[in-house]
Order: C-alpha cells, then sequence, then structure tokens
C-alpha cells in the first residue's frame, strides 16, 4: 500500500512547478559558489525578497543530501511569506509548498507530501476559479528565473526567457526589469562573439531609472558605460554604488573590475582586499585579485622599458614586478585551493608560473588541466593559447606555440581566445617567412588559417572594448 502511495505522490509531484522541477542543476554547477552569493545576497539585499533566497539553499542542501537543513530552510521561507508585506502570498506559498512535498517524498513521508501536493492543488484551483491565473504565472517564471541565474550564471539565457515572460505580464516590475537586465548583460560575456554586445545597455538603464537604489545594478550599468569610452559617467555610478554598499562582495567584484579595466589598479587591489576581509575563502575573489597584479606587472613592465630608453635605474620596478608575480601567485593558488575545478584560475596559475620563472610547475598544472573533467571547449581555448604564449615567450620554441594556437583554432568556438590565436598564428608565420620565404611549414601555417578563417568569418564589429580589454590579457608584453 506505502508503495502504491508513493507512486500516487510521484505523479503529483511532477506536476508541480518548483524547484525540483526547474532542471537547475547539471554537472558543471557549483554548489558552493551558488550558497555563497546567496548568504550574501541574504546579508545585503532587501529583506522582502528573503524567501526566494531560503527556497533556493533549501534545494542546495537538497543536492548536498542535508535533507533537515533544506527542510530548516523552508520553514524559514514559510516564516518569511507568512510575517512580511508581500503580494499575491499565495501564489508565493504554492512554490514553496511544492518544495516541501518533494522533500517529505525523498525523506520517506510520503503522508506528509500528500498533504503538501494537495496544498499546492488548492492554490491553483483558487487562482483558477478567481481568474487570476496570470498571477500564479508570473510567481512561477520570476522565481524560475532568479533560480536559473543564481545556478547559471553567464549560461543563464533560460533565465532570461522566463523574465521576458514574467515581463510581459508585469511590464513596470521593478525587480524583474532588474533581474531581466543582470541576465542579459551575463549573456554578454567573452564567449559570445555572434551576440550582440550591448542589448543590456538600455535595459540597465531602465531598471536603473525605475528603481535608483539597485547598487547592483548601477556597477554593471557602470561597465556599460565603460565599454562605450564613456568611464567618466561609469565611474560616478560606480563610486555612488560603493559608498551605499560598501561591504557587498559580490558588488565589490564588480567595482573592482572597473577599476582594473580603468588602469586604477591599486584601487581595485584595495577594494577586493576589503572583499576578501568579508569573504576571505572566495575563490573568485582571490582569483581577481590574480587578476590586478597581473595587470600591474604589465604597466610595471611597460615603466620599466620607458625607464631603460632614458638609460634610468629599473631595479626598483624589477623588485616590484617580482612582488606582485608572488602576490599573483599566492592568490591564485588560493583561488585553487578553495575550489578545485576552478579551471580559469588554473590556466592563470600556470601562466603566472611562467611569469615567474617556475617552468617546471607551469608544465605540471597546464597538464593537469587538460586531465580536469569540466574544462568546457572555450576553456581548453584559453588554455591551449595561454600555453603556446608560454612556448612562444618564455621557452623560444616556435613549433610547440605553433601547435597549441592550432589547437585553439581546432575547436569551432568562435570566440576572444580563437581569434587572437589566428591573428598571433599569422603573425609568426610571416616573421618566419621574412627570415625563409621558403620556409614550407610556415606557409602551410599561412594556408590552414586562411582556409579556417574564410570557413568562420566573424564581423570584426561584434567584438566590443570589453573583449579588447579582455584580450589584451592574453598579450605578453615582453
Amino acid at each position: 500500500m506505502s508503495e502504491v502511495l508513493k507512486n500516487s505522490l510521484m505523479g503529483r509531484l511532477l506536476k508541480i512547478s518548483c524547484h525540483f522541477t526547474w532542471n537547475l542543476c547539471d554537472k558543471d554547477v557549483d554548489i558552493e559558489k551558488v550558497e555563497s552569493r546567496l548568504y550574501d545576497q541574504i546579508q545585503f539585499l532587501p529583506a522582502v525578497h528573503k524567501y526566494r533566497m531560503y527556497n533556493l539553499l533549501a534545494f542546495t542542501n537538497y543536492l548536498k543530501d542535508d535533507h533537515e537543513e533544506a527542510v530548516a530552510y523552508l520553514r524559514k521561507a514559510e516564516e518569511q511569506i507568512s510575517d512580511i508585506e508581500l503580494d499575491d502570498k499565495e501564489a508565493k506559498k504554492a512554490i514553496m509548498y511544492g518544495n516541501f512535498a518533494w522533500m517529505s517524498y525523498h525523506k520517506n513521508q510520503v503522508i506528509c507530501g500528500l498533504r503538501f501536493a494537495k496544498k499546492v492543488q488548492s492554490i491553483c484551483t483558487f487562482f483558477e476559479c478567481h481568474n487570476k491565473e496570470n498571477a500564479l504565472l508570473f510567481e512561477v517564471y520570476s522565481q524560475q528565473g532568479f533560480s536559473l541565474l543564481a545556478f547559471h550564471g553567464k549560461h543563464s539565457d533560460k533565465a532570461k526567457d522566463c523574465f521576458q515572460h514574467a515581463l510581459e505580464l508585469d511590464p513596470e516590475n521593478i525587480e524583474l526589469n532588474s533581474s531581466y537586465a543582470i541576465s542579459v548583460y551575463k549573456l554578454e560575456g567573452y564567449n559570445c562573439l555572434k551576440t550582440p554586445l550591448d542589448e543590456s545597455f538600455l535595459l540597465l538603464q531602465r531598471a536603473a531609472k525605475l528603481n535608483p537604489k539597485d547598487t547592483v545594478i548601477k556597477v554593471l550599468l557602470g561597465l556599460k558605460y565603460q565599454d562605450l569610452n564613456e568611464s567618466q559617467k561609469g565611474l560616478v555610478l560606480i563610486e555612488e554604488a560603493l559608498r551605499e554598499t560598501p561591504e557587498f562582495p559580490y558588488l565589490l567584484r564588480y567595482v573592482a573590475k572597473f577599476y582594473r579595466r580603468e588602469g586604477m589598479t591599486d584601487e581595485a587591489i584595495m577594494v577586493l582586499s576589503e572583499a576578501t576581509r568579508v569573504n576571505p575563502t572566495s575563490s573568485h575573489l582571490h582569483h581577481q585579485l590574480a587578476m590586478c597584479y597581473k595587470k600591474k606587472i604589465m604597466a610595471l613592465k611597460t615603466s620599466a622599458k620607458s625607464a631603460r630608453l632614458r638609460f634610468q635605474p629599473t631595479r626598483k620596478y624589477t623588485e616590484e614586478i617580482e612582488d606582485a608575480v608572488s602576490q599573483a601567485i599566492h592568490h591564485l593558488e588560493k583561488a585553487v585551493e578553495y575550489k578545485k575545478t576552478f579551471v580559469i584560475a588554473h590556466i592563470a596559475l600556470a601562466s603566472m608560473y611562467g611569469r615567474g620563472n617556475l617552468y617546471q610547475k607551469a608544465e605540471e598544472t597546464y597538464h593537469k588541466i587538460l586531465e580536469m573533467n569540466n574544462v568546457t571547449q572555450e576553456e581548453k581555448q584559453e588554455l591551449h593559447l595561454v600555453w603556446a604564449q608560454h612556448e612562444l615567450c618564455r621557452r623560444k620554441c616556435e613549433p610547440e606555440a605553433i601547435r597549441h594556437f592550432k589547437e585553439v583554432i581546432k575547436i569551432k568556438r568562435l570566440t576572444v581566445f580563437r581569434r587572437f590565436a589566428m591573428e598571433q598564428c599569422e603573425g609568426l608565420a610571416q616573421e618566419i617567412l621574412s627570415r625563409n620565404p621558403s620556409d614550407k611549414d610556415a606557409l602551410e601555417l599561412l594556408d590552414f588559417i586562411h582556409q579556417d578563417d574564410q570557413e568562420n568569418r566573424i564581423d570584426p564589429d561584434s567584438q566590443s572594448q570589453e573583449l579588447q580589454c579582455e584580450q589584451e590579457d592574453y598579450q605578453d608584453e615582453e
């Protein structure tokens, strides 16, 4: 009989729209990163929306097999929905009760699960009878969108679709306009050369107008102004946001990104150091700090070169470069310690070992990354590009550099890494031919590049300033 009841419950559960039926999790999701962001939001964002974070934390704890903690978070969500003045509370309860029903199933509490499933059905029937289906649908689309954004970040195309559907039902909703703008902004990452890279600008402007107190929207809009070569307007927004929420780690990462791209490296380091004080085990904050030190290294090398041309001493610059390399390595080692699957940080660490003349560690790290099972195609492109730079600039080995550049190009992803690899390959081939016009390998390399370029031509205007900034990070300035 209990098996019959359990099957009956499962039949009801599959019809419920909640976190357990939204396909939130896949093998690439970093649960610890999701939870860290949710904890920040609970601490720094308005209390009125905490029920949504509690629902999500209940689901992450279910994924970690901590069923008791999952239920505890659902109870927090229930308490918050009851205590705070919210529109359409019953619609919010329907999703929460759906999560309760699923958790009851996983805890083998079938009768309890059937009771929660019945509550969901009663709420749905009420909305249908009172012609309020749109209110329930709005809540489902918006919470699903928020959840997808929390779990998938820059790969949040499904979140974007959910927010679009929700906004069709409530176009003036302040929070949804913000979340829609953020989801589009995240989709405009450097892996998306074939998509518009300025779609989010007007959306961010609208969201900022609807809610001038949203500091996350302010910093993202500031970054967009920076992309459009209007950095002064961006800086005003960045500093406003920093004054209003000075200890929000998630926001501080974007503030530091603005400063770093603006060449304000010391300011970026100061902001990130404050963020790591608040959240010392954040792998992403340590990674961003390392990127700031990398930028500082490049600036110091430029200054040292200018000093040499003026016959001035460069020892001070050499010492500062060595210290910056050491700091970058320290923070990257912390980043991969706190998140062992952080592929981009591993790649940056291998590159920085090369800068620090730790060639054996660099080689070991490059090979270690190849053996990781969570490396995306785009990350493989980045890996081989940085490896090629290592072979060309550190080890002076042109054949190995060409081999790795080719590995980048063979991966048919239209990214900044692929574009830069093709440019480097062509430049290298031309340099070899200038030494030996009949060099067979160089001629074959040019043929390889031009043939591939015809097959996979990218509109050069599709690259934004941000892409060009990211590309600069892969140029070795020696």
